[in-house]
């Protein structure tokens, strides 16, 4: 960089939270239609056949791992992402206010509880 100087485009940082919060009701969506728009009711594959007790279990067994696995997993990390950009944004908003109050009053802004 030319200078010591930086800086945090904050308008970026709250689009990036809008749009993790659009993501995160999506995969709630998306969960929801995993746990009650996948079930199988006895007899939905046919009757007397052998395999298909076999193969409505396997598919409770893969509703489960989607559900538990990946749906909640995948949740799970776009709900930390979000509150951690959340931080973040907060973090430098706060930081850019304090700079802008100590410039105003002709102090230093190094001292803040960021450093």
């Amino acid at each position: 960089m030319a200078n010591d100087s930086y800086r945090v485009d904050l308008d970026r940082l709250d689009e990036v939270v809008k749009k993790l919060n659009n993501v995160l009701k999506d995969m709630q969506s998306a969960s929801g239609k995993a746990k009650s728009g996948t079930h199988l009711p006895d007899g939905a594959l046919g009757k007397g056949f052998e395999e298909e007790r076999e193969l409505r279990q396997t598919h409770g067994e893969m509703k489960h791992f989607i559900e538990q696995y990946v749906l909640k997993k995948l949740e799970g990390l776009i709900d930390d992402l979000q509150k951690k950009t959340t931080r973040t944004h907060g973090a430098y908003q706060d930081q850019e206010q304090s700079t802008s109050n100590a410039l105003k009053n002709g102090q230093s802004s190094t001292q803040n509880k960021y450093s």
